[in-house]
């Protein structure tokens, strides 16, 4: 293969000084990189010198063996068959007349003639493409210059060699690219960001950028948040390398602390909460502050903080408490920071940390200050032990009040996604109604997907999904937002996509309301389809998820609940795990698990096929949890109370307590109705029928068959409706 060499313009080390001299350089490399001939000179394209190059030339080596030359006049076209039109014949090395007729005077003069740069840049990265795909060139300073890929991972980033191009030339664009990054974040246009903290990135890595006092901040911040918007859009070997990048330097912990906040969210993102809890420890202790220790808490511990906490309090409201004054130290922001993770990382991998890390956050914001982004986490975090745990909503609901005055004082739209879930799905439905709540989830799932906040996107989907179907929503509406993931697998891959587990983790979870919605609905599994109920378990297992592990029992248990199979339900309880509510708590699907466990219970103990002592343990554990929701009803919570007169009716019937069965019956019915729970509403119909037949009252048991039936349609249980009308017909 012959070799076209293109002479570069040697470098000019006094650039300033001599302007003038370097701008007509540039036009000179230009007008050769283009293969432009200027009158009267010599193509060197067509010089037979493959054989004599020497350390000035830059050697091309895409060009084929039977390359022709094709000269051009100055825009580049042919020259007429008429020579005193001016250009230049094909195969030519020099001009043979004057300029071309679209060239003269009248139309343009010469010596106005520009060629942009960007037209520069397109014709080498043509040139160079045969050669190297990821090779880009550019003229800057009347100099020829290269990229080069030097990274043969996935993350494609392309490193442009140091000597090539000046320093202040990478510089100014390095700048540039941040620039137009961080304006690309703001405007969540995640992509274009990351390209171009990438492209930024690659201008500076590799020299001593990290020793010079302006390419240090430069490089800092591109790697920083080149980092994150990589973790954003599921480009995680790019993200891995900017945070390597910066973690290799022999920097402060507060310089290195907007990676290790990447770091985190990339461990949680493949669910390993347990790396993630440890590197935030080690986080903090470099900041100088003590966190506990990852390991299991006692029930004695947690109540002993949990009275510090309250007494720490003292009687503060909700103003008192965002009235305190602002959090200015950053190193204090970077700590509560770095809680707030390791209270993600608690909830699935330590839940009985979880409330130490709490009251931590509490008193480090009471010390230190209010700061929007942190503190609203701390009180709402202290919220969901007060109305999950410790039994007070009302003061719960204080400390979301407190959050909410927070950010209405000092807005941070980021934030408003993650507060939305937390005061919506696991503090606000404690004296609400669930239906409430619905409307705010969904606003909270689209802040945090305009924003690109992915953990909140993904909590405020599952719980929208939750909340609707435990309200007693027709099951459309809930396949709505199960859709709604369809378009998040396409957009944002770390949510819904294979670039981790904790996507999976919400899929999965996204996944068990839609097998509710197929069995209910009496849809048949496609064949290919490969996630089912065994599927999630062995997930479960395998990641030791004991919040998916929960939520996949009481999936299982509504479906055995609706479809009487009582004796199975009661297997499942018995081989649950004494710690099934860990992950639940405050938040409805642990409600309507201790509902479900409530029911089962009942039915178990009213079994003729079970021991006398098994029925009176099953009575016992049935009876304990009763008195759990009796509680609930008695601090507010409204949408408990038609399970609870639902419960007292089955237990009224264990003691043969018939009027007050009856009446219980009916008043579930009435409550069920004026609250909007169909599907509850049906179930109560439905089991009231069989109480009445079995008393050989036909007729009435018949009605409430009717009305059961009426209502399953309603909400869209055909599989259910099919069940009943052959019961029915037998």
């Amino acid at each position: 293969m012959n070799k076209t060499n293109i002479p570069t313009t040697p470098k000019n080390d006094n650039i300033e000084e001599n302007s003038q001299s370097n701008n007509s350089s540039s036009k000179s490399s230009s007008n050769k990189l283009l293969g432009i001939v200027e009158s009267g000179s010599t193509n060197p394209s067509i010089v037979n010198n493959a054989n004599d190059e020497d350390e000035d030339t830059a050697v091309v080596s895409n060009q084929s063996s039977d390359y022709i030359d094709e000269s051009y006049d100055t825009f580049g076209l042919h020259v007429d068959m008429e020579p005193n039109r001016g250009g230049i014949k094909p195969n030519s090395a020099q001009s043979i007349g004057g300029i071309s007729a679209i060239t003269t005077p009248e139309m343009m003069p010469v010596n106005h003639i520009k060629i942009p740069l960007p037209i520069v840049e397109e014709v080498l990265k043509s040139s160079f493409n045969a050669s190297n795909p990821t090779t880009s060139g550019d003229v800057v300073g009347g100099e020829s210059t290269t990229s080069t890929n030097t990274n043969t991972g996935d993350s494609n980033i392309t490193v442009i060699p140091n000597n090539i191009i000046s320093q202040e030339v990478r510089k100014k664009r390095a700048e540039r690219h941040l620039q137009d990054g961080m304006k690309a974040l703001e405007n969540s246009n995640f992509e274009f960001a990351a390209d171009n903290f990438k492209e930024g990135y690659s201008l500076l890595v590799g020299d001593n950028s990290w020793e010079q006092g302006d390419d240090y901040t430069t490089i800092l911040q591109l790697c920083s948040e080149g980092s994150h918007a990589a973790y954003i859009i599921g480009d995680f070997d790019t993200m891995n390398v900017l945070i390597d990048e910066v973690l290799k330097q022999d920097i402060s912990v507060e310089e290195k602390f907007r990676v290790y906040e990447c770091k985190m969210l990339a461990l949680q993102a493949v669910d390993d909460n347990h790396a993630s809890l440890s590197l935030g420890i080690d986080i903090r202790r470099q900041l100088g502050f003590y966190t506990p220790p990852d390991k299991a808490v006692s029930n004695v511990t947690n109540l002993v903080g949990y009275m510090r906490t309250r007494r720490l309090l003292g009687n503060k409201t909700p103003e008192d408490l965002a009235n305190l004054p602002k959090l200015t130290n950053k190193r204090v922001v970077m700590a509560q920071r770095v809680l707030e993770l390791i209270g993600f990382d608690c909830w699935t991998a330590q839940p009985t940390l979880f409330p130490l890390i709490v009251y931590l956050n509490v008193k480090e914001t009471i010390e230190y200050g209010i700061n929007p982004a942190t503190s609203c986490n701390a009180f709402l975090g202290y919220g969901i032990l007060l109305c999950g745990v410790f039994g007070d909503p009302q003061r719960g609901q204080d400390m979301a009040l407190a959050s909410e005055l927070i950010l209405a004082k000092d807005p941070l739209p980021k934030v408003e996604s993650r507060c939305t879930f937390i005061v919506q799905g696991c503090i606000s439905h404690w004296t609400s109604p669930l239906k409430d709540t619905i409307a705010p989830l969904l606003k909270g799932y689209q802040m945090g997907l305009e924003y690109g906040d992915i953990q909140s996107t993904g909590l405020n989907q599952t719980l929208l999904i939750s909340h609707t179907y435990n309200s007693g929503r027709p099951l459309e509406e809930m396949y709505e937002y199960i859709a709604l993931n369809v378009g998040l697998q396409n957009e944002y891959m770390t949510i819904a996509g294979s670039s981790g587990a904790l996507q999976t983790h919400f899929a999965h979870e996204i996944q068990l309301c839609h097998l509710l919605f197929m069995n209910l609905r009496g849809i048949e599994l496609e064949e290919n389809e490969e996630t089912n109920f065994d599927v999630i378990l062995k997930f479960a297992r395998k990641t030791n998820n004991k919040g998916l592990r929960s939520h996949l029992l009481a999936a299982q248990l509504e479906l055995k609940v609706f479809f009487s199979e009582w004796e199975t339900a009661a297997d499942l309880l018995q081989e649950a795990p004494k710690d099934i509510y860990s992950d639940l708590v405050a938040i409805a699907n642990g409600v309507r698990l201790t509902v479900l466990e409530a029911l089962v219970c009942l039915k178990a103990a009213q079994s003729s096929s079970a021991g006398m002592i098994a029925r009176w343990k099953w009575k016992k554990r049935g009876i304990r949890v009763m008195k759990i929701i009796r509680g609930w009803v008695e601090l507010g919570n409204p949408n408990v109370i038609h399970i609870l007169h639902l419960l007292e009716a089955e237990l009224a019937i264990l003691n043969r307590y018939d009027r007050l069965a009856e009446d219980s019956f009916q008043l579930a019915i009435n409550t069920a109705s004026a609250n909007g729970f169909l599907h509850d509403l049906a179930l109560s119909h439905e089991l009231v029928s069989k109480y009445l037949n079995n008393r050989g009252d036909r007729s009435q048991g018949a009605y409430h068959m009717e009305q059961a039936i009426k209502y399953y349609s309603e909400w869209g249980a055909k599989a259910k409706v099919d069940q009943l009308k052959k019961r029915l017909a037998a």
